[in-house]
């Protein structure tokens, strides 16, 4: 019995298998933040943030992290070579696991940002939960700045993403969510837009980079992405607009501020006998008043629901206007014709085929809820 139990044990233990691809976080030094730029001799800028390096404390003899990220750059073929030489410049192995941003500068994002993004993909130990951004301007730059609310810019940088994603002004898009829509030939991506602002001391988010076959070719305003994502059906948990009741005058008074309790959105896709290609786009919102200092809000009730949704109509017009001049398929209009109209989809440019589309949207306003005060 003992030398059955001593043989089934020497079996399990020749089939136990050992940590042989173990990477230690010891020799680790973890990416935080990788940018694209192009340089001005049109070559190809790679840069990472890393956190901080720990020095040692004068007074207490302990360690204490620096305040901010530390930057590295360099120039290379493709973002792999330019790791490797960044390799050469630390101490350690950068590691790519936890990061947290991918950054495009405006530049590099007018050519085909796909290539960048392949290493990325092929790699398993890369971070599928890390959030994409277009910068105005170098996206390196950005990383040089010292946040007074964070120790770290690329946990400053997350947190605003995080942030507008809650209050419908970006999508919540990862490297993850990323990899099937930017290969889909009947849907184009739009991704968030920041910039530098105050003096060179804060990030603002500008509004939306809108992309035609992965090329950056228009963008939108904070309050038009806003629009944009209830047209798409993509509500966050909160979506703010504030309009002026009264266009002659510019008072406290005449503006109104809501918040959307309810939506529902529909999108009809049509095709006719001669090919033209027609899109229906009806959207419903109810809404909460969470300001209105002009007072009444039950006694001018019907007139701001005709005014406001005469209004939301007008400016989704403007956004539809805006992505077809981008020929930016951000409603994945194409993927409808492919799933159901192919017949048609076949004979479509691919190139232009969103431009020719008749796109007739319309918005309409119920208010629902105005608060505690009438």
């Amino acid at each position: 019995m003992k030398i059955k139990r001593l043989i089934t044990i020497s079996i399990c233990l020749l089939l136990t298998t050992g940590c042989w691809d173990q990477n230690l976080m010891k020799n680790a030094i973890l990416i935080q933040t990788i940018t694209f730029d192009r340089t001005n001799e049109d070559k190809f800028l790679f840069g990472i943030a890393i956190p901080g390096i720990y020095s040692n404390s004068l007074t207490s003899g302990q360690e204490t992290p620096a305040s901010n990220n530390q930057t590295l750059s360099t120039i290379a073929n493709t973002p792999r070579e330019g790791r490797m030489k960044l390799n050469t410049e630390i101490p350690g192995n950068l590691d790519a696991s936890k990061n947290k941003l991918i950054l495009f500068g405006e530049q590099f994002a007018k050519d085909d940002i796909y290539p960048s993004l392949d290493v990325i993909w092929r790699d398993p130990r890369s971070s599928m939960s890390a959030k994409l951004a277009v910068i105005k301007g170098k996206a390196v730059n950005i990383l040089n700045i010292k946040p007074k609310l964070e120790s770290s810019i690329s946990q400053n940088i997350l947190n605003l993403i995080k942030g507008t994603e809650t209050n419908t002004i970006i999508p919540n898009e990862t490297i993850q969510t990323l990899a099937s829509e930017i290969l889909d030939p009947g849907e184009d991506i739009v991704l968030p837009l920041l910039k530098i602002g105050h003096n060179g001391t804060t990030i603002d988010v500008e509004g939306l980079a809108l992309f035609d076959n992965r090329k950056l070719t228009g963008t939108l305003s904070q309050e038009e992405s806003t629009l944009f994502l209830l047209l798409n059906n993509k509500r966050g948990k909160y979506a703010r607009f504030t309009r002026n009741t009264n266009d002659n005058k510019s008072k406290m008074t005449n503006f109104i501020s809501l918040n959307v309790d309810n939506m529902k959105r529909k999108l009809n896709v049509s095709v006719n006998s001669n090919g033209d290609v027609s899109v229906n786009l009806n959207l419903h919102l109810e809404l909460a008043v969470e300001e209105f200092p002009m007072g009444d809000v039950p006694k001018k009730l019907n007139q701001l629901n005709k005014e406001l949704s005469k209004n939301f109509t007008n400016e989704a017009e403007e956004v539809v206007h805006k992505l077809q001049e981008a020929n930016c398929d951000a409603f994945g209009i194409g993927r409808q014709l492919i799933a159901f109209h192919h017949g048609s989809w076949l004979k479509k440019d691919k190139a232009s085929y969103f431009k020719n589309v008749k796109f007739k949207p319309k918005v309409e306003v119920e208010i629902v809820r105005y608060g505690i005060v009438k």
